[in-house]
């Protein structure tokens, strides 16, 4: 046999080869990508499905329906499950009058619908919908969890049942039980509202946590204590403050007063207190951005800006019109050493950010003769110290709650001499130190509500609500 005579069969035979193996790599490649296709649109399905879910789960939850059915579609790449362990959420309200400052209002489990596929989960919890793969979950739907205006709703949906599906996936959703109430509650002492002092904590601990804490950076207008990326990577804790009633209720409130011989009419330690310093930062900007009124020693109305904090005094104000007076000096500290005066029937509002101490002294007279809820200063949290030396006179309301207020030390030691200091009105400061002067509070201070942007709540409403999902 020559050569030539093997050469046609052999090549006949490579090119079948090739063709079988590529015709091989093209199924498998192919069937793979259908795979993952079908599975993107089962997961796509699900989405749509689960946020129908969540409508009829809430209707049972919130006590709208007793018994709802459900189908979530077909399911033929993944599973649908119902865990009762999926998370858990914890209430507590911490303030002085609580025992070991921790009032708790609810510690309960969050169970969850849940669909998987290949690692990747839509789940229903909490009343809302999320998805999750990996270490990463985001928010589908919101949850149950509402706060608006001073008033945070939360309808705890607490979801039981068990087994799992897959295919044609129906159940039912009831409620043979009636909603818990965990706050207000007449049967505990002080779960009433509204509510006075402290901060509102709510914990999230779920297999969902960053889907929670985005949605509460987002929608609840609370801060972030605790995030999902430290400590327990799977809790998230949000505070939400509990303002003073009223916030100047008394001459001096501070978080720690020692009075070595001032004379104080009314006084009270406080809690946790909003700062000021995010609404200060916002004038600030505001006025940096968009402009404000250039300075003047005689303002009228609106909003007047500057940059060196040695303007704010010798000022005479004219409040036919509310002044809004705007300091950002972050050089070393304010000395306010002449005199300012108010004149009119308008609000005058002091937004002062300085990284130094503030100091009034000599016989500096602020608002003197004026009424106290006219004049109103808030402090920014990087100022250390608000210091009265000598003998000054300040009407009005000072609100500086992270800022210490003190007398001039001298070389005494201990707390300051305000010589023949009066303040009139009322101050939210703190620590107060002083060893004499005169502080009296002005009963109309107790109308005014700050302005400062505050994360604040005054009504609760908590209660737990229960779901059982049955899987057919």
């Amino acid at each position: 046999m020559t050569t030539r005579a093997v050469s046609n069969p052999v090549g006949v035979i490579l090119i079948l080869g090739m063709t079988v193996l590529s015709v091989g790599a093209l199924v498998a490649v192919g069937g793979a990508v259908i795979d993952d296709t079908r599975a993107d649109a089962e997961r796509s399905q699900m989405e749509n499905s689960m946020s129908a879910f969540s409508s009829k789960a809430s209707l049972v939850g919130l006590g709208q329906s007793g018994h709802q059915r459900f189908s979530l579609g077909r399911v033929s790449q993944g599973q649908v499950d119902v865990r009762e362990d999926a998370g858990n959420v914890r209430i507590w309200v911490e303030r002085s009058d609580c025992e070991d400052d921790d009032c708790e209002i609810a510690n309960t489990s969050m169970g969850a619908v849940v669909y998987e596929n290949d690692g990747r989960e839509i789940a229903y919890q909490g009343g809302g919908v999320w998805a999750r793969q990996d270490d990463f979950s985001r928010m589908l739907s919101p949850p149950e969890f509402h706060y608006r205006a001073e008033t945070l709703t939360f309808p705890i949906i607490n979801v039981t049942g068990d087994g799992a599906a897959s295919g044609d996936v129906r159940g039912t959703v009831s409620s043979d039980e009636e909603p818990q109430q965990w706050y207000p509650d007449d049967s505990e002492d002080d779960f009433d509202n509204p509510l006075t002092n402290g901060t509102v904590y709510v914990e999230i601990e779920s297999e969902y946590c960053r889907g929670w804490e985005s949605f509460f950076e987002a929608r609840s207008q609370g801060g972030i204590e605790e995030s999902c990326e430290s400590g327990d990577d799977e809790t998230v804790v949000v505070d939400l403050t509990v303002p003073l009633d009223p916030t100047f209720g008394t001459a001096v409130t501070a978080g720690n007063i020692e009075n070595a011989g001032a004379t104080i009419d009314s006084s009270r330690e406080r809690d946790d207190v909003p700062s000021a310093s995010s609404r200060i930062e916002d004038r600030i900007d505001d006025c940096e951005t968009n402009g404000c009124k250039d300075w003047t020693s005689s303002p009228t109305d609106g909003t007047y800006y500057t940059d060196t904090g040695d303007d704010f005094g010798g000022l005479n104000i004219d409040t036919d019109d509310d002044v809004d007076l705007v300091i950002n000096d972050l050089t070393g500290g304010v000395d306010i050493s002449n005199d300012i005066t108010v004149s009119g029937t308008g609000d005058v509002n002091v937004y002062l950010r300085t990284d130094g101490d503030i100091t009034m002294g000599g016989s500096t007279s602020i608002n003197s003769g004026g009424n106290a809820d006219q004049f109103i200063m808030y402090v920014h949290s990087d100022a250390p110290a608000i210091k009265l030396t000598g003998r000054p006179a300040y009407v009005g309301g000072i609100y500086a709650p992270y800022t210490a207020m003190e007398g001039d030390q001298g070389g005494g030691g201990g707390c300051g001499s305000g010589n023949r200091l009066s303040v009139t009105g009322s101050v939210v400061v703190d620590t107060f130190c002083f060893r004499n002067g005169r502080f009296t509070h002005d009963p109309e201070m107790n109308d005014i509500e700050p302005n400062i942007n505050a994360d604040t709540v005054k009504y609760l409403h908590v209660s737990e609500n229960h779901v059982n999902v049955e899987l057919n």
